[in-house]
């Protein structure tokens, strides 16, 4: 621990840094855990942090200390996927490829001299042990996952799978559990990748469009398909990181009667975005804002996707702009649905502007527009979204209407319409991809052109 003045009056003790002599910038330096020196391969952790100022410092050394507290903790109760990626590392200190271990044989060669010293005396001299997945037991589960890859042996389960995907895609491992869960209560065991034919996907498909998976309600031919998106992405993970080899099984799946059952999404019409218009000041006279009724007029005047509202930064609402917007961008707690048109600015009416106004007021100079909903490890859209439509279908003049939060995106879209916007600028409003060639150039619409067609979008409901 290194003591720094920071003023006159005021000096502090920062841990982990480390003013190394003969350099000019502050390092940081912390020693690795006596039981993870053998897994991390050196006893201290050092490097340079880039920066002369403590207080810069300070930061970076708790995003540094944060990630390896993550890090360490997998080494010590790795999942399979913490596993995986530690044999790749083990093997790799030794100079050898995975994919193409012959190259180096006498890296190889002092691989293997490592695993017999790893193992029991009794089991170097059996001569009856020949095979790999007989010495597999003896090792320690990196030694033994790293031989496995050497000897093309390497077995990834369907929860290996799903640990591997939820790991580098976080945001996804609620509906990602949820169709793994589907999918090994069909096989009805945690089945290899290897040995998931394409006569399984096709019988699966089948099995929940018939109601058979828990709960036993027959599941829409689009929730199929975005169940297949899922396991497609997650299963091509899998062999790809693994080197296994194989098809992607769920890639071009036909879904029997594909589309034909999908219900019309209708919009609010202008009498029902008054009703909920006036339900959202009757409840702000009677209760006082709240982040939920902020939430949902930002929807109705912008058109945005739910997720893009509720995972808004404080960073991201520029309401002292010469027009006022919000800016749409990609975050670690909040993907957007697609890289390149969803990223884009949005126009604030004098609506939206007072709801912003109002969450922030709320926030408490939260980093997040809507804290309550949004962490630095997640945005809970669908907590936001369950609770909305319930409120939304309850209010009078939208009872049975069967309306919905994403309704409002489809009402903008006809209101834009009816307002004279080319479907150009309703594409860049909206973050759709515009067709053709042409979409690609310039810059777009600038953005007081998009916020007088909001204007007159949202002018009939006022």
């Amino acid at each position: 621990m290194t003591a720094f003045r920071l003023n006159s009056i005021m000096t502090v003790s920062i841990r982990y840094l480390w003013p190394r002599p003969g350099t000019e910038t502050l390092w940081f330096k912390r020693k690795v855990p006596n039981d993870l020196v053998a897994s991390v391969g050196k006893t201290w952790i050092q490097f340079s942090l880039g920066t002369r100022d403590p207080k810069v410092a300070a930061r970076l050394i708790s995003s540094h200390v944060t990630e390896q507290d993550r890090q360490w903790a997998d080494l010590r109760n790795p999942t399979r996927a913490g596993l995986q990626r530690q044999a790749h590392q083990l093997l790799g200190r030794y100079g050898i490829d995975p994919g193409d271990p012959q190259a180096t044989p006498e890296a190889l060669d002092a691989f293997y001299d490592f695993l017999d010293d790893h193992l029991p005396r009794s089991v170097r001299e059996d001569e009856d042990i020949i095979h790999g997945h007989q010495v597999d037991p003896h090792l320690s589960p990196v030694n033994a996952i790293a031989l496995q890859m050497l000897q093309a042996r390497a077995k990834v389960t369907l929860a290996d799978c799903l640990d591997q995907y939820t790991a580098a895609r976080p945001n996804t491992e609620k509906d990602a559990r949820l169709v793994f869960g589907y999918l090994r209560q069909f096989l009805g065991s945690d089945r290899e990748l290897g040995k998931v034919r394409r006569s399984d996907v096709n019988r699966f498909v089948a099995w929940l469009l018939a109601g058979h998976h828990a709960g036993g309600k027959s599941v829409s031919t689009t929730t199929v398909g975005r169940y297949l998106t899922t396991l497609r992405a997650a299963f091509g993970l899998g062999i790809r990181e693994n080197e296994l080899g194989i098809d992607n099984v769920f890639a071009k799946v036909e879904i029997p009667g594909a589309g034909k059952d999908a219900k019309e999404r209708l919009p609010f019409t202008v009498a029902q975005l008054m009703a909920l218009h006036v339900a959202v000041d009757a409840w702000a006279a009677s209760k006082g804002w709240d982040q939920l009724r902020c939430i949902v007029t930002v929807l109705a005047e912008t058109g945005c996707r739910l997720a893009e509202v509720v995972g808004l930064a404080a960073a991201d609402v520029h309401l002292h702009a010469a027009t006022p917007y919000i800016d749409l961008k990609e975050h670690s707690w909040r993907t957007l649905k697609n890289d390149t048109s969803s990223i884009r600015k949005v126009p604030l009416t004098p609506r939206a502007i007072m709801a912003l106004k109002e969450a922030h007021k709320i926030a408490h100079s939260s980093a997040f527009a809507f804290p309550r909903y949004t962490t630095a490890e997640r945005c809970s859209a669908d907590s936001v979204s369950a609770v909305l439509n319930k409120w939304i279908r309850g209010q009078d003049g939208l009872q049975g209407s069967g309306l919905s939060c994403h309704s409002l995106r489809h009402s903008m879209k006809d209101q834009l319409r009816a307002a004279g916007c080319p479907d150009s600028g309703q594409d860049q409003i909206l973050g759709h991809a515009t067709p053709g060639v042409g979409a690609s150039y310039g810059k777009g619409y600038p953005l007081e052109m998009l916020a007088d067609w909001l204007t007159k979008a949202t002018e009939a409901v006022r």
